[in-house]
């Protein structure tokens, strides 16, 4: 049968010219290329059935020789002015070696990852648990420090160029402007870690009596007690009832949180980063479904050893959040009738 010349094969190559290939490659990226952070994402709270994460953390960030593709700016570089403020659309394109990441971040990815589980470290992972330890991962971030921006892998090409003797070399990875939605970061890298406190994003904020004691740090961690009787010090403390796993109510013993703002004047501490967020629920005695989870607890420093006790606990504005205004010109107009029921039996 007719075949091609098995002396010139364009497809399978040898061995001796296969690893020319990779060798000039890595030397490519390594002569016109730069050192940025890769940070692979931790899923917290993952949903098995739709895959998604409720909450994610970034709690590494590797040092990592990169080309970068897009070298004359960056792709579609605009500023688009949306409802929810302005958005910075840019992307870039990044080029990595396969056979350096295989050899040097592979193994310690699976071994990051089955630590998290408690698994031997040699252990294959679950990639529908959204674990991977052979290439960069979309939703994992780069850390791109000439501007100071973080941006997300998108969508990682295996196939350019078109397997040049049969074999890939390199990872093309497609990356878009990260927009921060509430994930934790504790890499180490102080610029890298700031992120959770530049947007305008949910933060919560309690209002203190003034049995309490200490001064908060910024940037320590808090834990967020659930108090069951707010007049006896110390109190009787129980369980929050929380949507820690999608789609279900559980109890959690303490709420983790970052501590952002504390004016011991007014005793009032600003948090972010909570770890788990108070879902709108009916109350099981007054059935009210405005009543705040968190307006009675006590919160404790981690570095500091402050203690104190929260009156009331509100979400602190936010730029472009026109929702307490939008409730108060509701209250003017509304017409309140007792013998209104809700028809969907939701109260």
């Amino acid at each position: 049968m007719p075949h091609t010349n098995p002396f010139f094969s364009n497809t399978t190559g040898y061995t001796g010219e296969i690893n020319l290939l990779d060798d000039l490659c890595r030397e490519q990226i390594k002569m016109f290329g730069v050192d940025l952070l890769y940070m692979p994402r931790k899923m917290l709270n993952l949903d098995k059935i739709l895959h998604e994460s409720t909450k994610s953390a970034f709690e590494l960030a590797l040092p990592l020789p990169v080309y970068i593709k897009s070298f004359d700016g960056y792709d579609n570089g605009m500023e688009v002015l949306t409802k929810f403020g302005v958005r910075n659309a840019d992307e870039l394109t990044l080029i990595i070696s396969r056979s350096e990441f295989q050899t040097y971040y592979s193994p310690f990815l699976k071994s990051y990852y089955n630590s998290i589980k408690g698994y031997p470290e040699t252990t294959e992972l679950n990639h529908l648990e959204g674990e991977t330890d052979s290439r960069p991962k979309e939703g994992d971030l780069i850390y791109f420090p000439f501007d100071d921006g973080i941006f997300e892998i998108k969508y990682v090409n295996f196939d350019t160029p078109f397997f040049q003797l049969g074999k890939g070399y390199v990872f093309e990875m497609q990356c878009e402007k990260f927009e921060y939605s509430g994930e934790t970061f504790d890499t180490g890298y102080d610029k890298v870690d700031d992120t959770s406190e530049e947007p305008d994003y949910y933060r919560l904020e309690f209002k203190f009596d003034d049995t309490g004691s200490g001064t908060f740090i910024f940037h320590e961690k808090v834990h967020i007690f659930n108090i069951k009787n707010n007049d006896i010090r110390p109190p009787e403390l129980e369980a929050f009832r929380l949507y820690k796993d999608p789609g279900f109510a559980n109890d959690v013993d303490k709420i983790i949180a970052t501590a952002e703002y504390w004016n011991k004047n007014d005793l009032i501490l600003t948090v972010s980063d909570l770890q788990d967020l108070d879902p709108t629920q009916k109350d099981p005695v007054t059935y009210d479904i405005t009543v705040n989870n968190f307006d009675s607890v006590v919160v404790v420093g981690q570095t500091s050893g402050a203690v104190y006790y929260s009156q009331k606990a509100q979400t602190r504005d936010k730029a472009f959040d026109d929702e307490k205004e939008i409730q108060r010109e509701f209250d003017e107009i509304k017409v309140i009738d007792l013998a209104d029921e809700s028809p969907f039996g939701f109260v």
